[in-house]
């Protein structure tokens, strides 16, 4: 087959994708369509890549993120991602995706770009979406987050004002979209209809998410991770690794703001009140400092598989992807999340025993942060929950269920 892959988001978002385009390259013709800040990694694949959407902008995304952080409606957040994060640019990401999709049989894409789905829609391709956060599927088994499941019953009826809510807050913005480039409003477009019709792969592992009755569409296959076999660590990180016990490694991943200098030194701060070492990744928050204690390191991007087994625990935002690879590395987890699905994938871990109970970004001080660390330290459960999950997760091969579901797929029949 001849599939294009489409890479909305950041990093935790566009990754698991190049996973599984590496992956489907052994046979198939396949092409990435993603933002120019994505495309030397695409090239390191060997993947055939097409630039779509706008040049990244560092400092808009800060200035974004810190008025996602202070947010605490949920709905608030997912207005500013729909305006900001997918429709500010939306038309010239259709018009990219209608050039880069021609001759394609089918289309892979992330559940929220509805300007790559209307694109495949508008050339006639089928195409799958891809979902990272079963959480947000609506289903009776379990309740959106943060509702406790009660009953089913009770699911029901929450899911059902989810609905409502997004229906006059959401839809309207993405159905005013939809229409400006001929396509059909949706009815439910933030909600079931964001999914393909056809299949949606559900990108998570089995282990972490509770088990849920999903409509047929839905096919849960587990993780996508992205191999980093030529991954040649630096030797000043080596030493650092073998000069004392493990440290704490700290990765907000691609969540920014402009209080990078702020957020280092809490993070410092906790560190030095629980008699730690630490190794801070930048990430898109540009996190670290130039002159730093002898116990703390700053890097850039050191691969999560490498870098978080050689650690004690992980303080991180609790993204889809650094959530899977933490747990696959057998370490607890203290999660600092700071928007949408990372306030779920928290309270999984902490109800799984691998995490104490989350520390919103908006909320984060040194003292609380230690008080988390000593939490973790002086408790054996939270790293024998975390050997258990991580053996669980080792039986699962998440790429290639998912290349099998995408091979069974009926594309001629579409």
């Amino acid at each position: 087959m001849r599939i294009l892959l489409v890479g909305w988001g950041t990093t935790g978002d566009v990754y698991p994708l190049l996973a599984l385009s590496e992956r489907l390259s052994k046979e198939h013709h396949v092409r990435v369509c993603a933002p120019s800040i994505y495309k030397d990694r695409i090239s390191q694949i060997g993947i055939d890549y097409y630039e779509v959407g706008t040049t990244f902008d560092l400092k808009e995304f800060h200035q974004t993120m810190d008025t996602l952080i202070r947010m605490r409606d949920p709905m608030g957040p997912l207005v500013l991602i729909a305006k900001e994060g997918i429709l500010r640019h939306g038309e010239k990401w259709y018009h990219d995706c209608l050039e880069a999709m021609n001759g394609y049989d089918l289309v892979i894409c992330h559940s929220i770009d509805i300007p790559a789905q209307e694109a495949a829609i508008r050339l006639g391709i089928p195409w799958i979406t891809v979902t990272y956060c079963p959480g947000f599927i609506k289903t009776p088994d379990n309740a959106p987050y943060p509702f406790p499941n009660y009953s089913r019953t009770f699911n029901r009826f929450v899911w059902g004002l989810v609905k409502l809510r997004l229906r006059y807050a959401i839809d309207p913005l993405f159905n005013q979209f939809i229409s400006s480039v001929g396509g059909n409003p949706r009815s439910s477009v933030a909600s079931e209809e964001m999914y393909s019709p056809y299949m949606n792969l559900v990108a998570a592992s089995p282990a972490i998410c509770p088990s849920a009755e999903l409509s047929p569409n839905h096919k849960t296959t587990g993780v996508w991770f992205l191999s980093e076999q030529n991954y040649t660590p630096p030797s000043d990180l080596v030493n650092f690794l073998e000069d004392g016990p493990p440290p704490i490694i700290i990765s907000f991943g691609s969540m920014g703001g402009s209080d990078g200098l702020e957020t280092t030194q809490i993070l410092i701060d906790a560190i030095k009140m629980t008699n730690q070492r630490a190794v801070i990744q930048a990430g898109w928050g540009l996190l670290g400092a130039q002159d730093t204690e002898e116990d703390v390191y700053c890097t850039e991007y050191v691969p999560h598989g490498w870098l978080f087994p050689k650690g004690s625990c992980v303080i991180h935002h609790g993204g889809a992807g650094t959530t899977a690879a933490v747990c696959k590395a057998i370490v607890p987890s203290i999660v600092v999340p700071h928007i949408g699905d990372q306030f779920y994938w928290g309270k999984r871990l902490f109800n799984i025993g691998v995490a104490p109970k989350s520390l919103p970004r908006r909320n984060l001080t040194a003292k609380r942060l230690a008080g988390r660390i000593q939490q973790v330290m002086n408790s054996h459960a939270f790293t024998e929950n975390a050997e258990s999950l991580g053996a669980q997760m080792d039986s699962e091969d998440g790429l290639t269920t998912a290349v099998n579901l995408i091979e069974s797929f009926p594309v001629s029949q579409q």
